[in-house]
């Protein structure tokens, strides 16, 4: 304690918080009462964990670097298994430098986030760009400035309040990007002036990190929503085995802690061994489509061994045009089977980025799943 008296007061109360979670988080008959609810919420914690180490314990806004948010081994606040994430913590009152590639990636934004009130990385969008806001090379190379003060070219400007810039890569791909080796983002961010090497690790800063990543676990274990619960934002139905009508950020008007330019349209669903839940429509032309299945904590289910998650490159269509997904937890012996893992209740989500038309809302149904059989 005599060499290191802060970071030790905050390592405790790091070890406080995590009894604390275990008890009004992952055992509190409240949220959860399957045992495979309580099971992955230890899991979870540990990935949350894993998040707290990379962004908060390391990060260093004056020589950031971009890491992956979530993968098959880390998942929170609803993942993707069809897009990579990449994240750096930054300060409003600096300068940065942006250098990347786009290969085979269909949409790419950079969003400029706030400071969270609840300790987490959901601050208000401050700015935001996607790849049809900026010069591209020749070559698919790209440069942007991030920055207090107007610059030449590609520029996004950094509001005193900026904390975090996230980097979103969609792929609409017949394999999904995250199980596909080949799939790379290819980014960085430098500081346009050279702070030169940082000094030792001294006791008050690090105290600080530990602290940031405290913070980070309380908001997205206790602070969350109690699963099952009536949610609040618009695009939710608080109906079981339904989804709410497609919703855009950027067309209401509001602050969003996510991207801006994407409808999203999510529920939960509730399902017994022998339902199965039917959704049927029809998804306008647009950059990128898919319906991912999430845990009662907000991860996919397992994407790499089955198929929990199904994007409009994947998707096999009516001869209409349309589409019919079955959410179930056996096989139906039909197209488009989403399998819910020994799951019986968790949210289903969908993206829709910039489409031309509004999306529907897609039309949900349980039936019998027997009743499906060929």
């Amino acid at each position: 304690m005599a060499h290191a008296p802060e970071t030790t007061k905050a390592y405790d109360e790091l070890l406080a918080l995590l009894a604390q979670v275990r008890d009004e988080y992952v055992l509190s008959p409240t949220r959860f009462t399957d045992a495979i609810d309580v099971v992955e919420g230890y899991r979870y914690v540990t990935q949350l964990f894993s998040e707290a180490a990379e962004l908060f314990m390391e990060g260093d806004p004056e020589r950031p670097r971009f890491s992956g948010i979530v993968h098959p081994a880390r998942k929170f606040l609803g993942d993707n298994a069809d897009a990579i994430y990449q994240q750096a913590v930054i300060r409003g009152d600096r300068s940065y430098r942006i250098r990347g590639l786009r290969d085979v990636q269909d949409y790419i934004s950079f969003t400029v986030h706030g400071h969270d009130p609840k300790g987490g990385i959901n601050g208000a969008v401050l700015a935001d760009r996607n790849d049809r806001d900026f010069e591209i090379g020749a070559d698919g190379r790209y440069e942007i400035v991030l920055s207090p003060d107007e610059h030449p070219g590609n520029w996004i400007r950094l509001h005193p309040d900026a904390q975090l810039v996230i980097v979103r890569n969609y792929y609409l791909r017949e394999r999904s990007a995250q199980t596909d080796a080949d799939i790379a983002c290819h980014i960085s961010i430098e500081p346009l002036a050279d702070p030169g090497p940082p000094a030792p690790l001294d006791d008050a800063t690090f105290a600080a990190r530990v602290r940031q990543a405290t913070s980070f676990i309380r908001s997205t274990t206790l602070d969350l929503r109690v699963w099952g619960l009536p949610g609040t934002v618009p695009f939710r139905s608080n109906e079981p085995n339904a989804v709410g009508t497609p919703w855009c950020f950027r067309n209401a008007g509001v602050d969003a802690a996510g991207a801006v330019d994407i409808y999203y349209s999510t529920g939960s669903w509730d399902l017994g061994p022998d339902d199965a839940l039917v959704m049927e429509g029809t998804i306008p032309p647009g950059v990128f489509a898919n319906l991912v299945l999430w845990n009662v904590h907000m991860q996919t289910l397992d994407y790499v061994n089955r198929r929990s998650t199904i994007n409009a490159a994947q998707i096999q269509y009516e001869a209409d045009g349309s589409y019919r997904l079955v959410i179930a937890d056996r096989d139906p012996g039909v197209p488009n089977w989403l399998d819910t893992q020994g799951h019986r209740h968790g949210d289903m989500f969908w993206r829709f980025l910039l489409p031309d038309a509004q999306p529907e809302t897609p039309r949900c149904r349980v039936v019998p799943i027997d009743s499906l059989r060929p």
